[in-house]
C-alpha cells in the first residue's frame, strides 16, 4: 500500500504531465490569448501563460509553506518557484514555461522527499497572525488541489483556443 508521502508524489506527477499535455504544440500567441476582456462576473478571463504560470509558482510556495510549518526554513524565505518574479516574458513562450514547469516538478519532488510521515503533522502560526495556524499536511494538499483548479482552468482555457483555432 502506497504511503501518504508516495500517494502527494504520484498525484503531483499526474498533474504535471496534464500540464505538459496542455502546454504541448501551443503557440505563444495562444500563451497571451484571452478568450474575453470583460465579463460581468469577475472581469476578465486570465491568459493562458498567466495561469500557467500562477498555478506553477503557486505550488511551490504552498510546498515551502509546509517546510515552514515542518521548521525547515522561515517564513521569510516562502515564495514560489522564481521567487516574487511569477510572471515574466518567458511565460508567454512555450518551450520556456514548459521547461520551467519540469524545473518546478522536479523542485516539488525534493521539497517532498525532504518530509517524514510524522512532519505531516506539523504545524506553526503565521509569524503576523498568530491566531491563523499553517499545518504542514494542509499546506501539501492545497498545492495539489490549487495546481489541480488551475490545469483545469488551463486545459479549458485550451479548448477555448483550439475552438477558436477551428
Amino acid at each position: 500500500m502506497a504511503t501518504e508521502l508516495e500517494t502527494y508524489r504520484r498525484v503531483l506527477d499526474e498533474l504535471y504531465a496534464q500540464m505538459d499535455e496542455v502546454l504541448d504544440g501551443l503557440t505563444p500567441e495562444a500563451l497571451v490569448w484571452r478568450p474575453f476582456e470583460s465579463s460581468p462576473w469577475k472581469g476578465p478571463s486570465g491568459q493562458l501563460g498567466w495561469i500557467i504560470a500562477h498555478g506553477l509558482s503557486s505550488t511551490v510556495y504552498l510546498l515551502r509553506l509546509a517546510e515552514y510549518c515542518a521548521g525547515k526554513r522561515e517564513y521569510s524565505s516562502v515564495e514560489g518557484d522564481r521567487g516574487r518574479d511569477e510572471f515574466t516574458a518567458a511565460d508567454h513562450e512555450p518551450t520556456k514555461l514548459r521547461e520551467r514547469a519540469r524545473v518546478s516538478r522536479a523542485l516539488a519532488h525534493d521539497i517532498l522527499a525532504g518530509f517524514t510521515p510524522v512532519e505531516l503533522d506539523a504545524e506553526r502560526p503565521h509569524p503576523k497572525r498568530p491566531e491563523r495556524i499553517f499545518t504542514a499536511r494542509h499546506s501539501i494538499v492545497h498545492a495539489l488541489e490549487h495546481l489541480s483548479q488551475h490545469i483545469g482552468h488551463a486545459q479549458l482555457t485550451r479548448q477555448l483556443w483550439a475552438l477558436r483555432q477551428a
